[in-house]
């Protein structure tokens, strides 16, 4: 009898373990959105994914920031993909954090999705993303704005690093 409702005990205990994972999964539609639709430009490349990448529900119009360590002797590699629904355009700037100075934003170089650059010194950056706003989709009602089904989206920062190579003889 006690062996029977040990038995018993622990399936439910995993059915409902199973079913609270589900359940985070099905509210977040976003995670790892970066791993499964941002395009890696070389599989074989030495470039790894890493952890600092990150995925989130977007509306259009959104503003958004994270920040992130760069070390000296790495190479980068930071690319944005996106759902259709939030357009072409999204921006990614990328800002010294200690001091302010913008090192690179993508809307100077027709938005592209890519970005590789070498780090020279180590330094705190924050990476700043944007979603251009689309006056169709997001309505403004008083001091709130009403999230309509096709101005929101999910949106990947995916972040590659590499030791920088040795250059030269």
């Amino acid at each position: 009898m006690k062996k029977t409702l040990r038995l018993y005990s622990k399936i439910l205990l995993v059915v409902v373990a199973f079913m609270g994972t589900t359940n985070v999964f099905a509210q977040s539609p976003c995670i790892d959105f970066h791993k499964r639709k941002c395009k890696r430009q070389d599989v074989s490349s030495p470039y790894v994914i890493s952890s600092e990448s990150r995925s989130a529900m977007f509306l259009k119009g959104q503003t958004s920031e994270f920040r992130l360590t760069i070390y000296q002797g790495k190479d980068y590699r930071i690319t944005i993909c996106n759902d259709e629904v939030l357009g072409d355009n999204i921006g990614m700037a990328i800002i010294d954090r200690e001091t302010g100075e913008p090192l690179y934003n993508n809307k100077d170089f027709n938005y592209v999705r890519d970005f590789e650059f070498t780090v020279l010194m180590t330094r705190e950056i924050k990476i700043v993303i944007s979603v251009p706003d689309d006056s169709g989709s997001m309505k403004p009602k008083g001091d709130f704005r009403t999230k309509q089904a096709d101005g929101m989206g999910c949106l990947g920062v995916l972040i590659e690093e590499m030791i920088t190579p040795k250059k030269g003889f």
